[in-house]
């Protein structure tokens, strides 16, 4: 078996992860919400507009910041929001893992702490 075909074994075996399931369910419940992915398209907007701004060499006000946070809380108190991001975050936790064991077996040293007794 090539390394290709390990790594789509792995894609495949990923994609059947509790995580993985609960990620899309998550971002199937935003979609349908019109209200909700209109708050993270504002969050999102406002994020790229702050990113370019610093591109340039412009320093962020604490007002600025401020008015990126609030318009975050906003997009997260809608609760299919809340649900997505937290599943994503769980979903990229399993990928970390992955790849600290990938790293593993590219160097033989343990990258995540879950060797040496548990």
């Amino acid at each position: 078996m090539s390394i290709y075909d390990q790594a789509l074994d792995l894609g495949k075996e990923i994609a059947r992860t509790e995580a993985y399931s609960n990620m899309q369910k998550s971002e199937q419940a935003l979609l349908v919400d019109a209200d909700a992915r209109k708050a993270v398209q504002d969050f999102q907007n406002m994020q790229q507009s702050y990113y370019q701004k610093r591109m340039q060499g412009q320093e962020l006000s604490e007002e600025d910041m401020n008015r990126l946070k609030d318009v975050e809380d906003k997009a997260m108190s809608f609760s299919p929001v809340k649900e997505y991001y937290e599943a994503r975050m769980q979903f990229h936790d399993v990928v970390e893992k992955v790849n600290a064991k990938i790293q593993e077996g590219m160097t033989g040293k343990c990258q995540d702490h879950s060797c040496g007794g548990g």
